[in-house]
């Protein structure tokens, strides 16, 4: 089984205005720094609109396309930060429930929250029983810190569901903020909730090392390396390594293979990503030994066992 951990399914009407405008800035200035005259707007309007899925269609097809069998939707709130957008958050979260409804082999759906909302709590529950969704996605690069009093008492609800939590953890692009997105401050988390299961995904970009500390730590700490594509071209080095940091610190069983799709399929395949950790026993191209177990575990009995989907020991 393969298992994307850390995915998302891009609706237009989903994001602010102000995330689409940052992300189109990004992509200008890398096209620029490449010599090509690429303007924002133009990125807005012409390459943009190339991962809208509204009906996930492109998610499944990109899905057979790499053999992928299941794959965890995070939805994102980044409203209070940079402004709501056209589709309310319910509207989006119920259209989650929707999907993970007709594939329910395929998708498992998460729902989020800004835990500075007015009702964060109640909006929770009513993911969980009104719309089935099965775990639970925060961004605290909009602007909150996971251990505040206010994702507190979004995190005693998730631990009463028994709810997955993922965070985001490591820097993040323009307009929204890195410095609450340090993996430090899930470390009250882990302790005044012993029995929650938290994913800090991305491995914690920059902060990777005091995460993998924590992971040693902490048994409740789980990751995602969703989002190293760009580190894993040309070879991989510093991606190859970075996961065998991460398997040496967390264990195989918490370590999970994830995507971030779908803006990284231009950089690098779904396919030739699983292939690339796929061969990793066999063929790793600067000599640091891998087992098949452990690449068993993190192409998805690790994730499919966090998430409830099987029992793999």
């Amino acid at each position: 089984m393969i298992v994307d951990a850390h995915t998302h399914v891009v609706v237009e009407g989903h994001y602010p205005e102000a995330w689409w405008a940052g992300l189109a800035d990004l992509f200008a200035r890398h096209f620029q720094a490449l010599g090509r005259d690429v303007s924002p707007a133009s990125v807005r309007e012409n390459i943009l609109p190339r991962f809208f899925d509204p009906e996930g269609e492109r998610l499944l097809q990109s899905m057979d396309e790499a053999g992928i069998d299941v794959s965890v939707l995070l939805p994102l709130d980044y409203g209070l930060a940079l402004g709501d957008p056209a589709d309310s958050l319910a509207d989006q979260c119920r259209w989650l429930g929707a999907l993970q409804e007709k594939y329910p082999k395929r998708l498992v759906a998460f729902t989020t929250v800004d835990p500075r909302r007015q009702g964060a709590t109640e909006f929770v529950r009513r993911s969980v029983e009104e719309w089935g969704l099965r775990g639970l996605k925060l961004h605290p690069g909009a602007g909150f810190y996971p251990n505040s009093r206010e994702s507190y008492r979004v995190m005693e609800v998730a631990a009463e569901c028994k709810l997955a939590v993922v965070v985001h953890t490591g820097q993040i692009v323009y307009p929204l903020k890195s410095k609450f997105c340090d993996p430090i401050y899930l470390d009250d988390i882990l302790v005044d909730f012993p029995e929650l299961k938290v994913q800090a995904a991305h491995l914690g970009f920059g902060w990777r090392d005091g995460l993998n500390q924590m992971g040693a730590t902490k048994p409740n700490l789980f990751t995602d390396f969703a989002g190293w594509q760009r580190m894993a071209t040309g070879g991989g080095e510093s991606f190859i390594r970075a996961l065998r940091d991460a398997l040496d610190h967390f264990g195989p069983p918490r370590v999970f293979f994830g995507t971030d799709g779908p803006y990284l399929r231009a950089l690098m395949k779904n396919l030739d990503f699983i292939r690339l950790v796929k061969n990793l026993p066999a063929q790793s191209p600067h000599g640091i030994g891998f087992s098949e177990d452990e690449i068993r575990w993190v192409l998805g009995d690790a994730a499919a066992n966090f998430l409830g989907l099987l029992d793999v020991g």
